[in-house]
Parts: structure tokens; sequence; C-alpha cells
């Protein structure tokens, strides 16, 4: 039996083919230029959509609000310059350390940096970064050194990935990460001696990707130096190593615009780009070149300013790096558009490096992370779901297939692998399934004496070799076993659900309506008048609950194994993103649970191995309470 689930129908080509065709065709590229008014109309209504996008079931007036401020001594580092620590409220609960590089002996109005930092342990400590300050404030401009989530003070936050516990709840993750730099840019403008005209942003690697989004959509950025922090959407989908994080492929960023057209948004402002050629972590500057550098420079030369716009190829080391070769870059650029001249080479600073806890700013006992926020809005959720009325069925099910962007899959093609076998009592024969763009390896297994108790479609997280031991071969079914989106043969990881959801996708949508069409299937070529379906793992527990509560009349009945009782353990727990993607669907939990599934999909059987039937039970006329 194990066997004959386990055989292999897709190639690893086809079985990536569906999902890149996709993206390739739901994932903008920036072309179609017209006129300069015309882009600064795209440009402004691109800032209002995604700033909406970000701060999806946030409060109201975040954006406008002026962040809390604690400073929180000074440290006399070297000569010419002084660091002040400080830490502002970035988010409500959530305080961000940083430090303030200050020259000594400021008059008038001076040039200002303000300076995130990527996925490094070490945070605002990290050497580069340090000598990089330190040399902004030797060269008379404020620099300020923020820590972003998950590094040094913000450690507690290390797994990015919790950003889905927010989107789950209706909350955009995003927004944190958005906001937090944002007040950092808040802070720097709000020093006495601050020249608003000139105000740089510069980071690596996350730095750089914080870089790109906050220059294209607040305007006070007035020189925009991102290093190794992004590459287009669209050129990501074959290219694993570049697709990074989920703050920066978020929910449905890629409806509004892909970060060529955020590249391009920095036009007419002063811009360099910097890229490693071996970078060996991601974004090579050969596949930046095409994806980010060349499509930007068609709008700055539409805007009558080509020459703002520069890339600059790292060969010294030229591997994931903001060392002495991009610094001497960033200060050779700050110069050109601030009216500087100070040296283009480092200038001394290796005896002023401090160590992390010299640095360390101090945070409250009860600073939240991203779990507690999104604990926060469960605790919300749960109050309303006490408050609010269950929908009407039919309104119910207009609004879960909402959420989901449930897609239609009209037609079903099956092709046939190889000639039936017969062993042991069944016949087995294999499929390959045509379900809309998808293709879906299934295998059928049938008593050869005759089927007696209907017919059952299995799913299993593990795919079809996952089914073996869920098949009710031996009470007579028909068993179609078969391999949704991300199981079995159409696996992935969690950064292709992620990349689906980005360009406007739901993936537990995808699943969903693929089975709800394999039913329909089954139901035509089995000629039954409903089938029945069983599920194991986590995830396709829930898909089964979902296509029950929309179509109750496709099926006979749904047995599941230890499945989720609440949507709320996601969170509860939580449960990680990369190995149940598909299950945080942005503000499903905020509307829907597995309760309400179970109330649509009603009186159909439901039954869970660890736990037992799950409604009444109706036998002999009478119902009994599971």
């Amino acid at each position: 039996m194990q066997r004959l689930f386990s055989r292999q129908l897709l190639g690893k080509r086809a079985a990536n083919k569906a999902w890149l065709d996709i993206l390739d065709e739901a994932l903008p590229r920036l072309d179609r230029l017209t006129t300069a008014a015309a882009w600064h109309r795209r440009a402004n209504q691109t800032r209002a959509e995604l700033l909406e996008l970000f701060f999806e079931g946030h409060p109201k007036g975040l954006l406008t609000k002026p962040p809390k401020v604690q400073w929180r001594g000074t440290i006399g580092a070297g000569p010419g310059y002084r660091i002040r620590k400080l830490r502002y409220e970035g988010y409500p609960g959530l305080w961000v350390p940083a430090l303030l590089y200050e020259p000594t002996g400021l008059r008038g109005k001076v040039p200002v940096v303000l300076n995130p930092n990527g996925h490094h342990a070490g945070g605002k400590a990290m050497d580069y970064k340090q000598a990089r300050c330190i040399n902004l404030a030797k060269r008379g401009m404020l620099a300020l050194n923020t820590e972003f989530i998950g590094m040094g003070e913000l450690n507690a936050d290390v797994e990015h990935l919790r950003i889905a516990l927010l989107d789950l709840c209706g909350v955009a993750g995003i927004g944190v990460f958005y906001l937090l730099m944002k007040r950092g840019l808040d802070v720097l403008l709000a020093h006495r001696h601050a020249d608003p005209k000139r105000v740089a942003m510069t980071g690596l690697s996350g730095g750089g990707w914080q870089t790109g989004i906050l220059s294209a959509l607040d305007e006070r950025i007035k020189v925009v130096v991102p290093v190794a922090g992004y590459s287009a959407m669209w050129q990501r989908r074959g290219c694993p190593q570049d697709i990074g994080d989920l703050e920066q492929c978020p929910n449905d960023m890629c409806s509004v615009a892909d970060y060529d057209v955020l590249t391009g948004m920095f036009a007419p402002r002063p811009t360099l780009l910097i890229y490693n050629r071996n970078d060996d972590c991601c974004f090579q500057t050969k596949r930046t070149r095409v994806s980010i550098y060349r499509p930007a420079k068609k709008v700055f030369e539409l805007l009558g300013a080509g020459a703002n716009l520069e890339l600059y190829d790292n060969t010294d080391p030229g591997t994931h790096n903001y060392e002495a070769d991009n610094r001497s870059q960033l200060y050779r650029f700050l110069n050109k558009h601030f009216g500087l001249e100070t040296s283009e080479q480092d200038l001394p600073y290796a005896d002023e490096l401090l160590t992390e806890a010299e640095l360390n700013v101090g945070l409250p006992a009860d600073n939240a992370t991203l779990h507690s926020l999104a604990l926060q809005q469960l605790q919300g959720i749960r109050r309303q779901r006490q408050r609010r009325q269950p929908l009407r069925p039919a309104a119910a099910r207009t609004r879960l297939r909402q959420l989901l962007r449930l897609p239609r899959y009209d037609k079903v093609q099956a092709t046939t692998k190889g000639a039936a076998v017969q062993r042991g009592g069944m016949i087995c024969e294999q499929h390959v399934l045509n379900v809309g763009p998808w293709l879906i390896p299934a295998t059928t297994i049938a008593p050869s004496t005759g089927v007696r108790g209907g017919t059952e479609i299995v799913i299993s997280d593990a795919g079809r070799a996952g089914t073996a031991s869920l098949a009710a071969v031996d009470e007579g079914r028909r068993v179609v076993s078969i391999d949704l989106f991300g199981t079995g043969e159409a696996d992935t990881t969690f950064q292709h659900p992620m990349l689906l959801a980005c360009a406007g996708l739901r993936p537990l949508g995808i699943q969903t309506a693929q089975l709800l069409a394999l039913a329909l299937w089954v139901r035509k070529r089995y000629q039954c008048a409903a089938v029945h379906l069983r599920a194991g793992g986590l995830s396709m527990p829930v898909v089964a609950q979902l296509a029950t509560a929309l179509e109750p009349s496709r099926f006979a009945g749904l047995i599941t194994y230890g499945a989720l009782d609440s949507l709320d353990r996601l969170v509860d727990l939580p449960r990680s993103y990369a190995n149940y993607a598909e299950l945080f669907c942005f503000g499903l939990l905020a509307e829907f649970d597995l309760p309400d599934l179970k109330r649509l999909s009603a009186p159909m059987p439901l039954i869970d191995g660890a736990r037992g039937p799950q409604r009444p039970v109706i036998r002999s006329g009478t119902a009994s309470q599971a």
C-alpha cells in the first residue's frame, strides 16, 4: 500500500511550473512609462495605497502621532563626537533602543543620516555599523543608529516570521516594521540642529530593505543609499536565495507595487544603489542590475534626473558587506549631494569601537514583541466573538470566499499514468489531474471485488505518502489520495506561499479551491452523490473544514485526526509560519474560527479520531451529543 501511494507521478520541474507561472502573471513589472506628470500621479497613488495596506487593522493615527523618547545617558566616545543613548516607542508598547552619534560643537543646521541595520545578531553594535556612524559624526553629520527587530537588544523577536501571527488576526504585521523605522526618522529630524533639506538613509541587507521601503514612501529622505537590500519580486520567484523574510514579502504588496516601482519612486532624489558582485547572501549585482537599476533608471531619465541614479558594483570584498570600499562610496555620494568636502576614505575609528554591552540602552521588562502584540489582538477577537451574532450561512460563505480569495477551477482533466495495478485484492490507478493551472498527482485504490462503502478523498500534510495509514480501503471504499498544493510531490518551502500572498493570492484559498474542484470530479467520474473526506496533519484538516463549510452538499462526511480545535492555537502557542504558512491567511481568524466552519458544514457527519464525533450524531431518529 505504501509503495502505491508513494509513486512519483510528477518531475520536480512539472511540480514547480504552476506556481512559477502564476507568479509570473501576478507579479507586475515596471513598464509603460508615459509622461513625468503621469508618473508623479502614479507614485503618489502608490504611496497612499501602500500605507493603507501596511496599516490595515492598526489603530488610527499611528503615522502622525509623534514618538515618545527617553534619553538614557551619554558616552564621550572619541574626538569630535559623542554618543547619546536613547529609546523611542516605535509601536505602542514596543520600545526601540538607538544611539545618536552627535558631533561636538554643533552650530546651525547639519546633515542627518538614518542608519538602520540588518540581520546581524550584534545589531547596532556591529563593527561595520559603528565605523560608519563614527565617520559620519566626524564629518559633522548627525547619525542615528537604530536597532532592528530581532537583533541586538530586540532579540526577543529573532523570528521575523511571527508577523504572520498579526496577519492572521487581520493586522498587517509589516506596519509594525514600518512604524519603527518611520519613528526613528521622526526622532532624528526633531533634533534642533537637523537640516530637513539634507536627510539621508542607508543600511545593509535588512537595513538596505528598510532604506528602500521608507525612502519610497517618506519623501523627507532626500538621499537614498541602500546596500544589498532588495530585488524585484518578479526576479526572486526563480531565485530562492533572494526571497528573504516575511516583512520583505508582505501580504498583497505586489498587488500595488514591486520593488522596481518603489525604487523608481525615489526619483528624482539622489540615489546610490550598492550591490555586491559575489554576494554570499542575496541580491548579487548581476541580478539587481536587471531587476532594479535598469527599470528605475528609466524613471529617473523620464524626470530629467538620470544623473541622480548610480549603481556601484562592489568587488572588494564583493561579498555581503558594508565594509571600507562601500563606505567610501557613501562618503563620496554624501559629499556630492550635501555640498561637503570630506575624505572619501574612512577616518580613524578602530580604537573607538565599543562593545555590545557598552552600547546597550536598556528596555522595559515588559517590552512588547511581535508575539505579545498578536496575543493582544487575539484577546480582542475573543471578546468580539462573545458579542457578535453569526452571519446567515449564505452571507458567511460569501465572506469566507472573499477572505480566501477563492479561485474558481471549473474544469478538471485527468491523465492516466501507466496501467492499473492489481495487488492484494486491490486495483490501483495513478493519475495526474489538471485543476486550473495546477498539476495534482492522484492515486486511486479500490477493492477488486467492488466498491461497497462509497468513494473517499484522502489528504494529508505529508501528501499521498502520508495517507496510507488513513485510507479506509478495509471499509470497502474507493480511496482517492491526492497531493494538494504544498503537500507531497507538490511540496514547497514556506517562501512559495509567501510569494503567492505577496502577489495578492491566498495559498489556503488555492488549496480549498483545488479540493472543491476535485470533489466534483470524483462525483462525476465515479457517479456518487457525495464523497467522503478524510484529512491528516495540521493544515489539511483546516482545508477540509473550509471546503465542507463552503460546499457541504459535495461531501458525505469528514474524518480528521487530532485536528486543531481553534485557529487561536496558531497564536497561543505560537505555531511556526515556516511549517504551516498556508494557515496564516490574512484576517481569517478575525472573522472565522473552526467552530464557525463546523456550523456551516452541518448536518454533515464530522468525526475526529482523537476526540470522537464533533457534532450530534443522528441514530435511529434520536440525537445524542458527542
